[in-house]
């Protein structure tokens, strides 16, 4: 895949939690899609990018489950294993990630890397595009029962992140 900053989808929520402008862009989801078809495997299926509803759900429940204190990369007696306070990664707490649930199939895909900014009433979400592979070190992160910044960790999200040119620049 080529290096560059690409966006797959950019949505912009109110304080209410509705969608009040949301755009994809098809190529770049095209890319993201030939990607994951190259690294076909049991641990990464192809998704699209979800429906404004989809999203807003996930959004909503992203805030029910981090709340306010664990909404912000710390993990704390009540984070959830595959959460992102679950990562433990306070310089990243600008960086989310979404379990969109597909109703029809009964499972959920993993949008990562959303980078959050909140301004005024509004929430600001945009996902880059990145390699699959990146996705699949994000998912063994989340899961992973070490995860945080320990020392001598084989995997972290600062590292992880610092390789990604849609995050910096």
């Amino acid at each position: 895949m080529p290096s560059g900053c690409y966006i797959r989808g950019l949505w912009i929520l109110n304080n209410q939690d509705t969608v009040v402008f949301s755009r994809k862009f098809p190529v770049v989801e095209r890319r993201w899609r030939v990607d994951c078809e190259k690294e076909s495997d049991d641990n990464l299926k192809y998704h699209m990018v979800p429906y404004d509803s989809e999203f807003s759900a996930a959004f909503v429940e992203r805030k029910k489950r981090e709340g306010s204190a664990r909404g912000f990369g710390l993990r704390v007696s009540q984070s959830v294993k595959g959460s992102d306070s679950w990562v433990d990664d306070p310089i990243t707490r600008h960086i989310i990630s979404l379990h969109i649930n597909k109703e029809e199939k009964g499972e959920y895909s993993l949008l990562w890397p959303l980078i959050l900014h909140i301004k005024g009433p509004y929430s600001i979400l945009v996902l880059p595009l990145v390699e699959s592979h990146h996705l699949k070190s994000y998912s063994r992160m989340c899961n992973s029962s070490e995860c945080g910044s320990a020392v001598g960790a084989d995997e972290n999200l600062s590292s992880l992140l610092l390789d990604l040119p849609s995050i910096t620049g």
